[in-house]
């Protein structure tokens, strides 16, 4: 905390109202680069060898940039890959199992997933691991299966409020249906000036019973204003940019940071007529 005041008082602070330009068109996201290697493990026949990467040195809640390797022995060409993240929850002496959503992996071959995002709805806790199965399929048969058993960090705040979040989950009215939000900045994290950011958007949908997991929707029709706001100052900045719809589920949006501290981005987020999310309620928030 000491750090965050003493960059505030060394910072020019900028005071200005909020001046959210919506007429930009989405600009295209930055790749990410994977430097770091969370592990490698085997496939179940003890060939194959698959590595999981990411841009940042540790696995988190929220947004991962990850992609997934292989290593060694080369797989056959032609093939598809099947991602399934799982959370295992103990309770009362019994399992219960819950998925997250994600994005991408699109420009797979037969040795990367490529590049895509998993929003981890939530981390590692004492009564719940979560898992990621990978498959590899050739004409809908299984080439191989990989099971890695991973550590997912929480995101801790300096100030505790229960309106910040780095994930966003808000029931759908009128529906057992919820409002999925989790957020990406471009660049690997919030600095000073203008950012790039992604706001990656789903439907969670509550699963069909014992044995089956929930499913999350990609939203693509969301209208979404954001506000960067300072608490601590009890100010805004200019020269920011609403997120726009740029790919499945994802919308991109530039936000102006005047100093370090705590910000918030304060959303209102709408689908036609229907209001999921106004300033008033929960925000993604970070300190830097």
């Amino acid at each position: 905390m000491k750090n965050i005041f003493l960059s505030i008082l060394l910072s020019i602070v900028l005071f200005s109202c909020n001046d959210n330009n919506s007429s930009q068109e989405a600009p295209k996201p930055e790749e990410p680069i994977l430097e770091y290697s969370i592990a490698t493990v085997k496939d179940e026949a003890n060939v194959y060898s698959l590595n999981l990467r990411s841009s940042k040195v540790n696995l988190h809640e929220g947004v991962n940039n990850v992609a997934f390797v292989t290593e060694g022995d080369t797989l056959p060409a032609g093939g598809e890959w099947k991602i399934l993240p799982k959370m295992h929850m103990q309770m009362e002496g019994m399992t219960h199992m819950h998925s997250t959503p994600f994005l991408g992996f699109s420009d797979a071959d037969y040795k990367s997933t490529g590049i895509g995002q998993i929003l981890f709805v939530m981390p590692t806790v004492e009564m719940g691991e979560w898992t990621l199965e990978v498959s590899y399929l050739l004409n809908d048969e299984i080439v191989a299966n990989w099971m890695f058993e991973i550590q997912v960090d929480a995101i801790k705040f300096l100030t505790e409020d229960p309106t910040f979040k780095t994930v966003i989950m808000t029931p759908i009215e009128g529906t057992d249906d919820r409002l999925v939000m989790g957020y990406n900045f471009t660049a690997g994290a919030p600095a000073m000036g203008s950012n790039e950011y992604e706001v990656l958007a789903f439907r969670r949908k509550p699963s069909m019973g014992h044995g089956h997991l929930e499913t999350y929707e990609p939203l693509n029709e969301l209208t979404i204003t954001s506000t960067p706001y300072m608490p601590s100052m009890g100010h805004g900045s200019s020269n920011n940019t609403d997120p726009k719809h740029s790919s499945d589920g994802k919308y991109v949006g530039i936000a102006n940071f005047t100093m370090t501290g705590d910000w918030q981005l304060m959303l209102n987020v709408s689908e036609g007529e229907q209001t999921y999310l106004d300033e008033e309620g929960q925000t993604f928030y970070f300190e830097f």
